[in-house]
């Protein structure tokens, strides 16, 4: 079968058209693609992803300097105070043994001015030693008699110069004590005979305030009064708070008497306190 002539013009036509329609459609496909393309390009995680992941490397290069820091600075705390738990012991032996051999240089009432020099300068590195020597002297100045007595007042004045002096340490000592926490404390309980309900209740009572009281243990001999006994003179602040909170609970009686200091030839660890129930 032949085509006319007319027929073919049309066809072609028709052909023209198709063709035409299917480069329309392969433009609007791409044109389509390209503005895909463009909408990725200007996105915000294209445009800002770099300089985004910039960012996050140098804060975290930055928290890992941090950390390191203040492990470092840690490490440094805790030497120097075991440093200076360790001068203190070694000062304290030494302030006792002069005061038996060389008792001169610290009597408040025949002295009063050397002993009062020489106990403000020990004060610093031995306070627990200078304070049971102070209290040892002090006892020893005559009671007033009514008569304007300028040894007694000179003796007095010296009394007040050495607790000033401890009074400074124990204001350092507290800024430090702030820094602990009952966490950091693992505390033994003693308990005389009788007494078990008293240091159950005690037990629990620390354990709700933090403290790790493993156990409770009961001792033939135990003390007269409540005592909190620390192995580090930075801890005596925070061993008196806890003597007082206990004194409260258990409606005992509580001063600075009933924090002691354990000394030792060898170092003892920071961590630890003891809480002796008093025999009733």
């Amino acid at each position: 079968m032949v085509l006319s002539s007319p027929l073919i013009t049309k066809f072609k036509g028709w052909l023209l058209v198709e063709e035409k329609n299917k480069k329309l459609s392969i433009e609007e496909v791409r044109l389509r693609i390209e503005e895909k393309r463009l909408d990725i390009d200007n996105s915000f995680a294209k445009k800002w992803l770099p300089t985004l992941v910039t960012l996050m490397a140098g804060l975290i290069a930055g928290m890992f300097s941090y950390v390191q820091q203040q492990n470092a600075i840690q490490t440094t705390e805790q030497t120097r105070i075991e440093a200076k738990s360790r001068a203190e012991r070694e000062w304290g032996f030494k302030v006792i043994e002069m005061y038996f051999s060389k008792h001169e240089f610290f009597d408040l009432s025949k002295n009063p001015e050397q002993a009062e020099s020489n106990l403000r300068v020990l004060a610093a590195v031995a306070p627990v030693a200078v304070q049971s020597v102070l209290n040892a002297e002090r006892s020893k100045i005559p009671a007033p008699t009514g008569i304007n007595d300028l040894n007694r007042l000179d003796s007095l004045s010296a009394v007040a110069g050495v607790q000033d002096a401890l009074k400074k340490v124990r204001q350092s000592e507290q800024i430090a004590a702030k820094s602990f926490k009952p966490p950091d404390f693992t505390i033994y309980l003693q308990y005389p005979q009788n007494s078990k309900d008293v240091a159950i209740k005690t037990q629990n009572y620390l354990i709700n305030l933090g403290y790790n009281t493993p156990s409770i243990d009961k001792v033939n001999k135990a003390p007269s009064r409540l005592q909190v006994r620390y192995y580090r003179s930075e801890q005596r602040y925070f061993a008196e708070k806890l003597a007082t909170k206990l004194g409260t609970v258990l409606k005992l009686s509580t001063s600075s008497d009933n924090t002691i200091l354990l000394t030792s030839l060898k170092q003892l660890p920071s961590g630890i306190l003891e809480v002796w129930l008093p025999q009733e």
